[in-house]
């Protein structure tokens, strides 16, 4: 399946049992460390997944069997029932890869198979000890699992994993401080101060407390093992706070005013600001996730809340913004290695061209054009992505691909990213855009799949290592 030549089958054979380095994931690290056993496929498959949600809804099932209170093989059969509806789709590919590698199901799915295969899955999900969890990582080859957590969350987890006995995978945290930055919402802006209050352990009553308490809980993190901050955003805010007043726009968000488009750029500016700085200090690697226009069926996302397949992505101009921030960090000497994913492919060549003149020794690709993200992981966004970075940059500093899931079986997306990157290498070399070289592709390959997500994010410590960081915090 995506290779399309024997050159690619050749360069993938080197790759195929590589490591996964998972530095962007939604995977709850509770169920890691209980080492959780799905009780049925839809648990495992349809619970959390909104790419399936959004698939089932364009093909006309009702919200009964997709979120409602229909029974789990209810659920599973309507997702059966419409897939051959959307052949071609990465929903679909990756369907029937995750039933082959998890359960050895090569059987097409569809409404006839629908309950062959959910009771296949179901017996195996039962019986077979590697099928919890732990066994799913380390089946894939997990070696790295980066969870998405707010400042305010309880670490203690995160610690527990660190310094646990034979554990495959290393499970750490990425600091995610996105509803500090939310003055235009003042009530979600209220109830995370209040928790950040909560954490920290003191009143935060000013822009000021707000600095200083994130910083805290920076802190934290580090002694957690956290090497990451994540930042989703609309686009790169660059206002400069000398023209606003951010204490006033703190205050009047906690008494209820909603902050104009205006300041909210200046606060959350100033507060990017503060944080790159932090980053830059202690090593970290940044990650901007720019363009998704969100809940925009505000019916829907009322009725069912976010992150329930109702985003989309959003129309913004980028790159100008873009630029500005990053010359700002850099002018201040406060540039982190940072990870910029595009979700409107409108403006990807040109902020691919951009991130270049911000590149800097001793980093390889100290600024990465990241990888297709989100409703631009298919085969056509994949390609596109590695044809930019390989036209506009260096592909052999590529840091390769994520799975930005909450699926523990999503992890065929790596080996989908793998075969259509291979492809791409020797279509190349098969045009002689490239060296038609084996050792050379294989050992581009190679890097790619994992050895420069291993280099750039530094993030291997041991458990000794992050004990005594604990410790010593």
């Amino acid at each position: 399946m995506l290779l399309t030549s024997k050159l690619a089958e050749q360069i993938y054979a080197s790759i195929a049992d590589a490591p996964i380095i998972d530095f962007h994931t939604h995977l709850p690290q509770q169920e890691i460390y209980d080492d959780h056993r799905f009780a049925d496929l839809w648990e495992l498959w349809l619970k959390h997944d909104h790419y399936k949600w959004r698939l089932m809804r364009g093909c006309g099932v009702d919200e009964q069997f997709i979120t409602g209170d229909a029974e789990p093989f209810e659920k599973f059969k309507a997702f059966a029932s419409i897939l051959p509806l959307a052949i071609g789709n990465p929903v679909y590919q990756w369907a029937h890869m995750e039933l082959e590698a998890v359960f050895g199901i090569t059987t097409a799915l569809n409404a006839d198979s629908a309950e062959t295969i959910w009771n296949q899955a179901n017996q195996a999900l039962e019986n077979d000890p590697q099928l919890s969890v732990r066994g799913l990582l380390e089946k894939f080859k997990v070696k790295l699992v980066c969870t998405t957590d707010d400042p305010t969350w309880d670490l203690s987890t995160h610690e527990k994993l660190a310094t646990e006995d034979g554990l495959y995978t290393t499970v750490l945290p990425t600091f995610r401080p996105d509803r500090f930055l939310s003055p235009h919402q003042p009530e979600k802006f209220q109830h995370a101060i209040a928790d950040l209050a909560k954490c920290v352990g003191f009143k935060i009553e000013s822009f000021d407390d707000l600095v200083t308490a994130l910083a805290k809980r920076h802190a934290a993190f580090h002694a957690a093992g956290c090497r990451m901050s994540d930042h989703g955003l609309p686009y790169c805010p660059t206002q400069p706070s000398s023209e606003f007043n951010l204490e006033e726009i703190f205050s009047r968000s906690m008494s209820g005013t909603i902050a104009s488009e205006d300041e909210w750029n200046a606060f959350a500016a100033a507060l990017m600001q503060h944080i790159a700085k932090l980053n830059t200090e202690k090593g970290w690697t940044m990650q901007l996730h720019l363009g998704p226009l969100r809940n925009v069926n505000s019916r829907m996302a009322l009725e069912l809340t976010a992150d329930s397949g109702f985003d989309t992505m959003g129309s913004w101009p980028q790159t100008e913004p873009l630029v500005a921030f990053l010359d700002q960090l850099s002018f201040t000497d406060s540039l982190p290695k940072t990870i910029v994913y595009n979700l409107n492919p409108n403006e990807s060549e040109a902020i691919c061209c951009a991130l270049q003149n911000f590149q800097c020794a001793p980093t390889p690709g100290k600024i990465q054009y990241g990888p297709a993200w989100w409703h631009c992981d298919h085969v056509r966004g994949i390609r596109e992505q590695i044809d930019i970075l390989t036209t506009l940059g260096a592909i052999g500093t590529s840091i390769g691909m994520l799975t930005d899931s909450r699926s523990f079986t999503s992890y065929v997306r790596h080996d989908y990213y793998r075969r259509i990157l291979c492809s791409y290498l020797a279509d190349a070399a098969s045009n002689g855009e490239m060296p038609s070289d084996l050792e050379l592709l294989s050992t581009t390959a190679r890097n790619i799949a994992h050895l420069n997500a291993e280099s750039y994010l530094e993030l291997f410590l041991t458990s000794d290592s992050l004990l005594a960081a604990t410790l010593e915090n």
